[in-house]
């Protein structure tokens, strides 16, 4: 018996991909060139980006609690859910390093007005970090790390 519809994990990657391509619509520099997000806006966008690649992951809630505060546990899933964030927001090449160009555009179109300079300050502070590893989980797990240790109170992560 022939049957059309989609396996669990069919549809969800069609779910996924779904948001991804919604996100992707919605994050386009010239829609945000006209506005950007409120802070509300961006922490809405934040928890959506944090539902799609936290299940991929063997990452307790707590661990991504902390991490959304600047607390870095040294484990190789939360490195790979920050890549995973990373490549929803765009900023990834596809050789796994992080696109400083394509970040500097994403904190114009994505982050308040009042953000905007702490971000794009600690970007360059940071643009560095990646250079010392290898691993695309590493490189921007290390540099998330980096804008977070740059300026605490500025840093915003899903």
């Amino acid at each position: 018996m022939l049957t059309y519809g989609c396996s669990r994990r069919s549809a969800r990657t069609r779910l996924l991909l779904l948001l991804l391509l919604g996100m992707i619509l919605l994050w386009s520099p010239s829609y945000f060139v006209r506005s950007a997000m409120t802070r509300k806006q961006l922490i809405n966008s934040m928890d959506m980006m944090r539902s799609a690649c936290a299940p991929k992951f063997k990452v307790e809630t707590e661990m991504l609690d902390n991490l959304r505060k600047g607390v870095f546990e040294e484990n190789p899933e939360l490195k790979c859910y920050t890549m995973c964030i990373a490549k929803m927001a765009g900023t990834i090449t596809k050789k796994g390093d992080i696109n400083i160009q394509k970040t500097l555009a994403q904190m114009d179109a994505m982050l308040p007005p009042d953000m905007r300079d702490k971000a794009k300050e600690a970007i360059h502070a940071c643009r560095e970090t990646q250079g010392k590893y290898t691993d695309p989980c590493d490189k921007t797990f290390y540099s998330t790390k980096c804008l977070a240790d740059y300026d605490r109170d500025a840093f915003l992560f899903p």
